[in-house]
């Protein structure tokens, strides 16, 4: 599990001051490039190769709202790691108030796909740091 501490900024809410839904997606991708760098491979190198890893699939299951310039945590870990694809796991909590409060869970599917968008094997680089991350 890696983590990263963020604050929404003010872009991030709406009128009440709350994340608005769709923007805890770009959260998880902060944590989850934040785990790839930390693991040694940036996507910036997964680039580099010709590679991307687009979204295939996400799920997200909201708990408590996280508001405007509150300090939260994205913890990321990986699920699994298959020869095109894996699968990225996160929990956002909130740092304020004493404890670790829950608020959103959620998980992505990523595929690896060269510039004409043919699937292709992970390279061994992503597969190695993805593994040093993979949930207990």
């Amino acid at each position: 599990m890696h983590r990263t501490e963020i604050r929404p900024l003010f872009g991030d809410v709406d009128a009440m001051n709350v994340v608005y839904y769709g923007n805890y997606l770009r959260f998880f991708e902060r944590g989850r490039a934040e785990l790839m760098r930390a693991a040694g491979c940036p996507y910036s190198q997964i680039a580099a190769l010709g590679l991307h890893m687009p979204a295939v699939e996400a799920g997200l299951r909201y708990c408590q709202p996280a508001m405007y310039d509150q300090l939260l945590a994205v913890e990321a870990s990986v699920a699994w790691v298959k020869k095109a694809s894996c699968r990225f796991e996160y929990r956002i909590l909130d740092l304020e108030g004493g404890g670790e409060r829950e608020l959103v869970t959620g998980f992505t599917v990523h595929g690896c796909v060269n510039g004409e968008g043919k699937v292709k094997p992970l390279p061994p680089p992503a597969v190695e740091a993805l593994k040093k991350h993979l949930r207990d």
